[in-house]
C-alpha cells in the first residue's frame, strides 16, 4: 500500500486534499456527517487509484 500511495502521489494528494477540505467542512458544520459518510468513498478509491486516470491516451480520442 506504501508503494501505492508514494508511486502515485497526485491521485493521494488529491484523496488527502478532499479529506483535510471535508474535514474542515464538518468541524464548521457546513456538511452533515452522513454527508462526510456518503463522501469518504470516493477519498478512499483517490488513495488506492494509479495516476493513469489523469493520463489522456491520444490514440483513443475523437479526430476533429
Amino acid at each position: 500500500m506504501k508503494t501505492r500511495i508514494f508511486q502515485n502521489w497526485r491521485t493521494s494528494l488529491l484523496g488527502l486534499l478532499f479529506l483535510i477540505l471535508s474535514s474542515i467542512l464538518l468541524f464548521l458544520r457546513i456538511i452533515t456527517f452522513a454527508e462526510f459518510t456518503a463522501f469518504l468513498p470516493t477519498i478512499l478509491g483517490l488513495l488506492y487509484v494509479r495516476d493513469t486516470v489523469f493520463k489522456v491516451d491520444p490514440e483513443k480520442q475523437p479526430n476533429h
